[in-house]
């Protein structure tokens, strides 16, 4: 029997499971980092673009996420996906596939009928994930400049 997973807006006293998240899959807890990113979240984005998902009453995803307007000279109102995390022993039971759905939705609700976001060329897991869910390569191209120090 599949569990069901319940997802609702991100709040500042989900910081903790986050940072343990993150923490479980990297060794490295960096809560000054989440705690302004999530500062940086809730000022940007609207209340819809960041969830977190629970099983069992425990926080074990997320997805920070944003909307944007007329940014890098697209046309309209976007959403973007800028960080997804799954807790590692809750990985592959369709998590990141609900909250994404879930911020979809939300999205079209608001309007808007594109979502980007960014994946590494080496991250091929990630890359997939997208993929099944229906992402495809943008027209945009990416990028950057590398500087001394």
């Amino acid at each position: 029997m599949k569990k069901d997973i319940y997802v609702r807006n991100l709040e500042k006293r989900d910081l903790p499971a986050i940072i343990a998240m993150e923490e479980r899959q990297t060794g490295v807890a960096r809560p000054d980092y989440w705690e302004k990113r999530i500062e940086i979240s809730e000022a940007i984005r609207p209340h819809w673009a960041s969830l977190v998902a629970e099983l069992d009453s425990r926080v074990v995803g997320f997805v920070l996420g944003r909307a944007g307007e007329f940014e890098f000279g697209l046309p309209g109102t976007v959403a973007w996906i800028e960080v997804i995390g799954v807790d590692p022993a809750y990985r592959r039971r369709g998590i990141a596939q609900e909250l994404v759905q879930q911020f979809a939705e939300s999205a079209e609700d608001h309007g808007i009928k594109t979502i980007f976001t960014l994946v590494g060329n080496s991250q091929n897991e990630m890359q997939q994930f997208f993929s099944r869910l229906g992402f495809v390569h943008g027209k945009m191209i990416h990028y950057q400049k590398e500087l001394s120090t």
